[in-house]
């Protein structure tokens, strides 16, 4: 073994199992938080919300510091103590980061708060806020680090939790059929996590790993919005939003009412990465950007954005054929990128809107439908990323065996076998592709069911379940071309959605696994 690994993998001197750590980790970062939005507050001149968080960061330290004390006497002994440690994030972190949003943003409950910073911790970007001008800048800003952090949080999960339990999109990656091949000890190795033990070990090697280039991203992200016209404040927070596919709107409008392409633009060029296997970022770190070209899911992306586009764009083109519009040729341009940012904005499950997308209406007197997004929105972007959806590794190899199948109606006898670039898919990686579908539309149907009823009507329920599934919050309200459509819903209705981020983040094969027998077993 080489020194390298020796150095990241260095024992921790510690007597927890796990999770008992992870969640002290996670508590001690929503302090740190609570302090500096404290800072920020006192530093805008607004005490009553400075006040609200320093006490949120004294609360927070003091049950941290309780709850690490009793879990490390008491550890968890269950063999999936990692998975349970991310099911407590997702659902009582909500409650502790909710708290300052439950006390400060006018006409809101705990179920109201609740919703909004489940919302923002797994990346789904539904707000249930009326008027975000009378919110404090504090507050917003808040929402929005959550965001970060909670992509941040879903990417290390990836690395540290799902993939050595091969799940997440990794079961796909880890049952090909292909050559055995010696597994690499360089420090930025994926391999070299997999087959540890311990979730804090390999928990810590992913956040050393990503935090640079995260924290990165979000800066340069920032500094392109500012440069860009955007203010500092908003570019801030819409750099949040753009690496952990978040697309929380933080002005009146979105990112729709700057009318600057240089603006979707940049974040066009933060939104597609962050939708990439993390995998492949780690190739390219240690040198080999041609895994970017290689890397099937990337070819896929392209793919259907591509096929999308040219539906949508000759469709608007035939309405301005017949409204004799297409001598207009800047507006057509202007269609043709609405068009483009809109695709790639939501098979990333950002949800970003481009201001060109209401003006491809305008050019050819057809309304644009958003219901060739949802597609988008399900297939999601790459395994291991920050975006939701089923995962275009998924959808693509499900697509291909549709084909073989209907292929075998006239050549019953030919053997075609399902490759993932030069790999060949084994019969085993497909039966998981099959049933983690069957479960994405069996929760999708009992969302449904359960927000009929409280008294949402049937289209909209569905609707509503494949956003949060997919974790894709403006997807609502652009089917129901209503800005206020998460507003309003019962707070039973609320709790079912937040149950959906939850269960579309850690995804339905995760949330099997952690049911499973096998896991509470020490």
């Amino acid at each position: 073994m080489s020194r390298g690994v020796v150095d990241v993998w260095r024992p921790l001197a510690r007597k927890g199992a796990g999770a008992e750590q992870l969640l002290g980790i996670a508590l001690f970062a929503f302090s740190i938080g609570f302090a500096l939005m404290a800072i920020h507050a006192l530093a805008i001149g607004d005490r009553v919300t400075s006040g609200v968080f320093a006490l949120c960061t004294v609360m927070s330290f003091i049950f941290g510091s309780a709850l690490r004390m009793i879990l490390l006497r008491h550890p968890i002994r269950a063999a999936r103590s990692g998975l349970l440690a991310l099911v407590i994030f997702y659902t009582a972190g909500p409650l502790i980061v909710a708290i300052p949003v439950a006390e400060l943003v006018p006409g809101f409950g705990i179920v109201d708060a609740y919703f909004e910073m489940c919302s923002a911790l797994s990346t789904t970007g539904a707000s249930n806020i009326r008027d975000i001008e009378g919110v404090p800048n504090t507050v917003i800003l808040w929402r929005s680090v959550c965001a970060g952090f909670g992509g941040f949080v879903s990417l290390v999960a990836a690395l540290a939790i799902f993939a050595p339990l091969s799940i997440g999109g990794f079961e796909v990656r880890h049952i090909l059929d292909r050559p055995q091949e010696p597994v690499s000890h360089a420090r930025m190795s994926l391999d070299a996590v997999i087959d540890r033990r311990e979730p804090v070990e390999r928990a810590i090697w992913a956040a050393r790993i990503l935090a640079p280039p995260y924290i990165g991203m979000i800066v340069l992200c920032m500094l392109g919005l500012a440069a860009a016209g955007a203010p500092a404040f908003e570019a801030l927070c819409y750099a949040f939003g753009a690496v952990s596919t978040t697309g929380f709107t933080v002005n009146p409008g979105g990112i729709a009412a700057y009318g600057s392409r240089s603006v979707e633009l940049v974040l066009l060029f933060v939104i597609v990465p962050a939708a990439i296997g993390i995998a492949v970022h780690l190739q390219a770190l240690r040198g080999r950007v041609r895994g970017y070209l290689e890397d099937p899911e990337c070819r896929y992306m392209v793919i259907a954005v591509a096929v999308i586009v040219t539906i949508l764009f000759l469709r608007h083109w035939i309405g301005a054929i017949e409204t004799r519009s297409t001598d207009e040729w800047q507006a057509g341009l202007r269609a043709l990128w609405g068009t483009l940012f809109m695709a790639f904005s939501y098979i990333t499950t950002a949800g970003f809107e481009s201001a060109d997308w209401e003006g491809a209406t305008t050019w050819s007197a057809l309304k644009t439908p958003g219901i060739a997004l949802v597609g988008l929105a399900i297939v999601g972007g790459g395994a291991a990323s920050t975006a939701g959806g089923v995962k275009l590794i998924r959808a693509a190899l499900l697509g291909k065996h549709a084909l073989n199948e209907l292929a075998r109606l006239t050549r019953p006898t030919e053997v075609r076998p399902i490759r993932s670039g030069s790999n060949r898919v084994t019969s085993g990686a497909m039966r998981i592709v099959f049933v983690f579908v069957m479960l994405y539309v069996f929760s999708v149907v009992l969302s449904a069911l359960a927000l009929t009823a409280t008294g949402m009507g049937m289209i909209d329920a569905v609707m509503a379940s494949i956003s949060v599934l997919s974790n894709t919050g403006p997807l609502l309200p652009l089917i129901t071309d209503d800005p206020d459509a998460w507003i309003g819903l019962a707070d039973a209705g609320k709790v079912v959605l937040c149950i959906g981020m939850i269960v579309g983040r850690m995804e339905t094969l995760a949330v099997v696994a952690l049911l499973s027998p096998w896991a509470w077993r020490k």
